[in-house]
């Protein structure tokens, strides 16, 4: 953050007001008490609330891993305000060392185990149960809202397992465990042989109790993730289903116009194009601009819009 030099001068006086306050007995053991953060920074507004609000902005260091602490010196103070523009000096109104602790939470392992029993239900054949999880660790985390996302290797009854558990957009743990699972597999099939290019539908679909050693990798699991979706080669009926030969039913056709919407931190530009191959919602697909004819790659976000992200942005 960059200060003007006209706007400095008050809020130069307003932090020599500080250095008086602090020195004539706000108590060096208050002045030492640790301060709190939550984000990936520490902020001049962090360290000291009471500074002017112009200057809370001020970024002075990484924060530390959740749950953990760590010591501003006023050195470092100082050198953060020569960045905004400010007069180092003004770091004399804060302690030589002050701590900081970054706010965190911690799911002990059972709390870790749940979470990979609930995401990996979703993923298993009907009829099959999780005995057992081995290899579950506990995560500490910040103290925001936080995922954790499985991916299942072949399905046996010693199953291996890759967890990823994410919180502010940012993944703080990953990891493999072992799932004990028993039971016979109840898996969708085809009732009969379907020609590539068909859309499934209930009317297509049957379920088959299958041993767990006889699902191929890859196999699709749950009847939700095969009805609607489009072959894309002939596949034989009464057999476990590979999810790499079905793909999302197309929503945007080959020679019809979109909309492409490229956005970035700031930035939302958008133009007509058209659609050099099918879509479905989620896949990347070609596009060609109708001014320039440039090719682009953008990703279906929905009937008539492709979107490309130019980074930074959500």
């Amino acid at each position: 953050m960059k200060c003007s030099r006209p706007r400095l001068r008050w809020l130069e006086r307003g932090l020599l007001a500080l250095v008086v306050v602090t020195a004539l007995g706000a108590g060096d053991a208050e002045a030492r008490k640790a301060a709190v953060v939550t984000g990936e920074r520490i902020t001049l507004g962090d360290i000291s609330p009471t500074a002017p609000r112009e200057l809370w902005a001020v970024d002075i260091a990484p924060a530390p891993r959740p749950g953990t602490r760590t010591v501003i010196t006023r050195a470092a103070i100082a050198e953060a305000l020569r960045r905004a523009g400010a007069e180092p000096e003004l770091a004399t109104a804060f302690p030589a060392k002050q701590e900081v602790i970054r706010e965190g939470k911690t799911l002990d392992v059972s709390a870790v185990e749940a979470e990979i029993r609930a995401a990996a239900a979703a993923e298993i054949p009907v009829g099959v149960s999780i005995d057992s999880i081995v290899g579950a660790r506990a995560v500490t985390l910040p103290a925001v809202p936080h995922t954790v996302a499985i991916s299942l290797g072949k399905l046996r009854a010693s199953t291996r397992a890759s967890v990823v558990v994410s919180a502010g957009g940012k993944r703080w743990a990953a990891f493999d465990v072992t799932l004990g699972l028993g039971g016979h597999a109840r898996t969708p099939v085809l009732r009969d042989n379907l020609p590539s290019g068909t859309t499934i539908g209930a009317e297509h679909v049957e379920m088959r109790t299958v041993e767990l050693g006889e699902l191929p990798e890859g196999s699709i699991t749950r009847t939700d993730q095969l009805v609607g979706k489009r072959l894309r080669a002939r596949t034989g009926g009464h057999a476990p289903i590979r999810a790499t030969v079905t793909e999302a039913t197309p929503i945007v056709a080959k020679g019809g116009t979109v909309v492409v919407v490229a956005a970035g931190k700031g930035v939302r530009v958008t133009r007509q194009a058209v659609a050099q191959q099918d879509g479905g919602e989620g896949q990347m697909i070609r596009v060609k601009t109708a001014d320039d004819n440039t090719v682009l790659r953008g990703k279906v976000h929905a009937s008539g819009e492709v979107r490309i992200n130019l980074g930074g942005g959500r």
